[in-house]
């Protein structure tokens, strides 16, 4: 069921897509996080935030 109004779309998007993910164990952290909430590692990526259909 698609989101219409705009609003909520984009407090959807922000918690689904705004974080950060451990390089090592995979976990999601804030985005604010410099290491990871699990296991204290320093390396963190950006989650990949291209939005589209899937295959």
């Amino acid at each position: 069921m698609p989101v219409t109004d705009p609003e909520k779309k984009r407090i959807a998007q922000q918690a689904r897509l705004v974080m950060k993910i451990c390089f090592k164990c995979g976990c999601r952290n804030d985005i604010d996080a410099t290491r990871c909430r699990k296991c204290r590692n320093p390396y963190l990526r950006l989650k990949n935030r291209n939005l589209g259909v899937k295959k």
